[in-house]
This record gives C-alpha cells, sequence and structure tokens, in this order.
C-alpha cells in the first residue's frame, strides 16, 4: 500500500472505522513495521490533541457552525487547545460541535499530510543535489592529480551489460577509486531517495559491493577517461553531463526499450533528476535531454538496440551507466 494509503487507513482504525479484520491486519502490521507504527504514532496524536468525539448523525449544518466558532472571538484559545492537546475547557462546545471540529481537522489533515510528503521529497531532493555536487568536487580533486583525468575503468571486456555465462565490466569501478583514493565517503553515492545502502570498503574491494550502494550513473569511462581539459569538452562544459541519478533505461542488468522514452529517472517519486556537468555545477533536470545541444543524457547518439557494447558517439556525447547490476 502507498504511504498516502497507509495515512488513511490509520485514520479509519484510529477513528475505529475499520471492521475487526482489517483492524487485526493494521495490529500486526504495528507490531512488525516500525514506519507504519510510526506514522500511527503521529495521526494517534494528532486526534489525541484535537480530543476527538464521535456522534452518530450530526446535523447538515453542524460543521459550519462549528466552524463559525472556530473562527469567532473564541478562536484562539481553540488553536491553543489543538496545538497544546489542552488548555481549554471544552465542555464549553457540545459533543455534536466537537465531532463537527473533528470533521474539520480530517480535511486539514488531509491537506498537511501532502504538504509533509512534498517538503520531504524536496529535502531529499537537495541532500541528493549535495551527494552529487560532493562527487563532483571528488571527481576534480582526482583530476588533479592525473592530468585532468576524470576516473575510469581498466576492464578486459567492453561488455558493460550482464549477460548469464558472460564476463561484464563495471562502469561504476571508476566512481569507486573515488573512495579508494579519499577523494570522497562512500555514503555520497547513496541517494536518500532511493534508500541506497551503506557500506564499510575494505582493503581488496575494487567496486561497490551491489548495486544498492551506488545510487548515480556515470559517464561511460571504460578504458577511456573523461578528459576534463580536452578543448571541445571546455568549450561546452556548461552542457556537457558526467553523472546523474541512476539511469531509468538500463535495469536488472537489461535494456529497457519501453523505457527509451521515459525521461527521468525512478530515484525520486516527484519525477526528474539531479545532474552533475562538467563544470561540477549541479541542476535538477526534469527531461533526460539536457546534454549537449539537448543530447539525450541515458542514450548513446544514433542507438535504439543496445547488446552491452555501446559507446558514446562522440566526446561530447553522455552516455551514462549504473552498476552493473542495478
Amino acid at each position: 500500500m502507498s504511504k498516502s494509503g497507509d495515512e488513511q487507513l490509520l485514520i479509519d482504525f484510529v477513528l475505529g472505522r475499520c471492521d475487526e479484520s482489517v483492524a487485526e491486519d493494521v495490529r500486526r502490521r504495528l507490531d512488525a513495521d516500525g514506519e507504519f507504527a510510526s506514522l500511527h504514532e503521529g495521526v494517534s496524536r494528532t486526534f489525541a490533541a484535537l480530543g476527538l468525539c464521535s456522534s452518530p448523525n450530526p446535523p447538515a449544518d453542524l460543521s459550519a457552525r462549528a466552524l463559525a466558532r472556530v473562527t469567532s472571538a473564541d478562536r484562539a484559545e481553540v488553536l491553543r487547545a489543538v496545538g497544546a492537546g489542552g488548555g481549554m475547557n471544552l465542555a464549553r462546545f457540545s459533543i455534536r460541535e466537537l465531532s463537527a471540529l473533528a470533521a474539520a481537522a480530517v480535511i486539514v489533515i488531509g491537506i498537511l499530510l501532502p504538504s509533509l510528503r512534498q517538503a520531504n521529497r524536496l529535502a531529499q531532493r537537495s541532500l541528493c543535489a549535495n551527494n552529487v555536487w560532493a562527487i563532483g568536487a571528488a571527481l576534480n580533486h582526482y583530476a588533479n592529480g592525473n592530468d585532468g583525468d576524470f576516473p575510469s575503468s581498466p576492464a578486459a571486456t567492453e561488455a558493460w551489460l550482464v549477460r548469464p555465462g558472460h564476463e561484464h565490466a563495471s562502469n561504476s569501478a571508476a566512481l569507486f577509486s573515488l573512495i579508494r583514493g579519499r577523494c570522497a565517503s562512500p555514503e555520497v553515492f547513496q541517494c536518500p531517495s532511493a534508500g541506497g545502502r551503506a557500506f564499510v570498503m575494505s582493503a581488496d574491494m575494487t567496486d561497490f559491493p551491489s548495486p544498492q550502494s551506488i545510487n548515480y550513473s556515470y559517464q561511460y569511462s571504460l578504458n577511456v577517461p573523461v578528459r576534463r581539459d580536452l578543448p571541445r569538452l571546455a568549450a561546452v562544459s556548461g552542457q556537457m553531463a558526467i553523472l546523474a541519478d541512476a539511469t531509468p533505461v538500463f535495469t536488472g542488468g537489461a535494456f529497457r526499450p519501453e523505457c527509451d522514452k521515459q525521461t527521468v529517472s525512478k530515484n525520486h517519486p516527484d519525477g526528474g533528476q539531479n545532474v552533475l556537468y562538467l563544470d561540477t555545477h549541479v541542476d535538477w533536470a526534469t527531461d533526460c535531454h539536457v546534454g549537449v545541444e539537448g543530447d539525450n543524457i541515458w542514450l548513446a547518439e544514433g542507438v535504439s538496440d543496445y547488446t552491452g557494447r555501446e559507446k558514446p558517439a562522440s566526446p561530447t556525447d553522455t552516455f551514462l551507466l549504473p552498476h552493473p547490476g542495478w
């Protein structure tokens, strides 16, 4: 069930609107699911602060009369009671008026909870942008000590799609060299919206231990480093995308042709991706055509089908690849 569905379910549960079988399912989830239990606690506290009561069949104009009282001279006192969970003699309101206030509160919650979700998404987007910026800083630090070259992935094969029984290369190993060289920490490679998996580096590691440990896609770099100081790139450094949230086109070790028209990463539910450019600035993009002259950052230019050996068509062709197991 979606988070919004869980919220409505818990509102019904707290108000006693669920039948016994549904209520029993809710109680089982409360015991087993910490996030669900936390959401239940927030809903319960909200309704407890309002002192909600139930009353059958209130008159049709009750909500309007109760809301009129809220906006009357006593509205400050009512709001203090809502905010503090006390400090007001609720006896001065009738049971039916309190029920109407409860109905109004449900409306407010219906407006507030989506706003809180949106605020959370924006916060995660901002944290992701900070990660992407930090990766960009690490790439430039690496290039400063390597004649202007960003890291590449030495590979015995140029096959980057996972095929059962076949050897494959890892483009993400290039980014892992930033961790090995102490240019970046493992945490910055996990997008907070994608639920990345933290890990501790060991001396023998040469790549991220799982696709969940790196939620970003990097410019194709198998045996071919991106050269920061290449004159052709320097002229378009503000348009040349070199990293972004994970591609939607190559997932589960396969090319997803049905997704080649899908313009954004699946990392963020609000539709978009953070994109790092060669000049180190980061932009939020709601489209995939954000490379040089509108280049599609997920696909190699001029290629519509993929075997797993394709390369960028030119130095200015952005072709972002994920961890091979993504």
